[in-house]
Formats: C-alpha cells, sequence, structure tokens
C-alpha cells in the first residue's frame, strides 16, 4: 500500500505539466518566463509519475497545521536532515529504523533505478560499497529508470522531509480529515548547478518566503507503518532526473 500526498490546485497543476517532462526540457522551458514554471508551486515537489498525489478535496476538513508562523511547532515536528539528502541505499548504516519500509508507503519508489550510477552519488554520512558484481556479470542490467533485485535497493534519491509527533496530535481527528504541513523550500539546495546538495551543507528552513504545502490524510497515518515518524522523499532537486552522469 502506498499513501497518498495531497496538494494545493495549483501544485497539481504544475505537477501534472512537468511530470513528463525531462530535465533539457524543463530548463529549456525556464529560458522564456512566458513558459518558465520554476516559481510555480509543486514544481520542486517529487516526480508525480512516481509519488501518489491528488488535489485536495475541495470539501477537505483540515484537523490541524504545521506551519512556519509557529516557528515553535515547526521546530518541533518538521526537519530536513542532511544526512538523509540524496542518494540512500538500502543497508545505509546511518538511517532510522524502518526507513525503507516508511518512505515507499508515503512517497513511493525513486525516479532513478539503483542499477545506474546512483550509488557512486550517495550520502556522505551513509554511503557504503554498494556491491555492483550482478551489472558486472551482465551488463544489460545497468539501466537508469529499471532497478533489479540483484543489487541493494535506492531507498531515497530526494530531499527528506522528517515529520514527527503527529500521532499525538491527531487523537482527536476524524480518519478523513488532513493534516497541513508547510515544508519551506532552501533554493540553495534545490536549483541547477548545485555544488553543495552532496555536501553536509544544513537545509534552510527559514531562508526566503518559498514553500510548499502537503496534505496528509489522518487515515493514512494511522495506518503508516510508524505514525510518529513520517519519512517522505517529497522534494526532488532540478538535476535528480538528469541520472546521476553530472
Amino acid at each position: 500500500m502506498t499513501a497518498t500526498i495531497y496538494v494545493t490546485n495549483e501544485a497539481w497543476e504544475t505537477g501534472q505539466a512537468i511530470k513528463d517532462l525531462d530535465y533539457y526540457d524543463r530548463c529549456t522551458l525556464s529560458d522564456d518566463p512566458a513558459s518558465d514554471w520554476t516559481r510555480k508551486a509543486g514544481y520542486y515537489l517529487k516526480n508525480a509519475n512516481a509519488m501518489s498525489m491528488a488535489p485536495l478535496p475541495s470539501t477537505a476538513n483540515i484537523a490541524l497545521k504545521i506551519l512556519r508562523s509557529d516557528a515553535a511547532a515547526h521546530a518541533r515536528h518538521i526537519s530536513v536532515p542532511a544526512h538523509l539528502r540524496g542518494c540512500i541505499f538500502a543497508k545505509a548504516p546511518n538511517i532510522p529504523a524502518r526507513y525503507a519500509e516508511i518512505v515507499k508507503y508515503w512517497t513511493g519508489e525513486t525516479v532513478n533505478s539503483n542499477a545506474g550510477n546512483a550509488a557512486y552519488y550517495q550520502n556522505q554520512a551513509n554511503e557504503y560499497n554498494v556491491d555492483l558484481s550482478a551489472l558486472a556479470a551482465d551488463i544489460d542490467l545497468f539501466s537508469q529508470w529499471q532497478s533489479t533485485d540483484k543489487i541493494d535497493a535506492l531507498v531515497s534519491e530526494g530531499i527528506v522531509v522528517v515529520i514527527d509527533g503527529l500521532d499525538l496530535l491527531i487523537g482527536a481527528a476524524e480518519d478523513g480529515d488532513f493534516v497541513e504541513i508547510e515544508v519551506p523550500l532552501d533554493d540553495e539546495l534545490l536549483g541547477i548547478d548545485n555544488g553543495q546538495f552532496m555536501t553536509e551543507k544544513p537545509y534552510d528552513l527559514h531562508r526566503g518566503e518559498r514553500t510548499e504545502r502537503i496534505f496528509l490524510r489522518v487515515s493514512d497515518i494511522r495506518n503508516s507503518p510508524d505514525p510518529a515518524h513520517i519519512y517522505l522523499d517529497v522534494l526532488r532537486y532540478e538535476e535528480m532526473d538528469y541520472g546521476f552522469y553530472y
């Protein structure tokens, strides 16, 4: 089972417009202000072909909001750890319990495969020697987009947002209610020619005014592998679908 990430109508429209565009197409469009999607809500959300995404129903009841305007609550429940950014494989040494299960439940499979070049672009705090001998034995397994069970799974690849403690806040909510989460955007770690993405540079939750708003259904939280700890591989950076050739 995979949960659905609900978004604003504008973010939904953006996601649908760019989901089949590759890196080159998006960059070409951004050269012209009339066709530039980069400033639209939803632009940096994970590709809609890989993550189950839907517009928030017009009748949705928002039972809880965790917004940047409430700095204390936001800091208490929302974080974007540097050690979970970028390519994380299944046997990474510094990942939380049930990380792979939780990420897959919430945000699905990765865009890139485990049988391309992702193993060479692992997070510095979580890298290890991924056994790629299967590729040497069968070069036809090499693919930027199709994974194989002969190599450790690529669990996450973008910017992972961690949400802690929601289980304690939704006790009175109905299953059909929603929780709104505001995720600030750090353009320095999302945009093009991003030399700091693979470093330990902290994600700045206070940079600029741009944010993404996502909504989680209360029933999805309650049915998740760990309602107290949610890991969302929900933000992509511009070069992620470039195939890790850069």
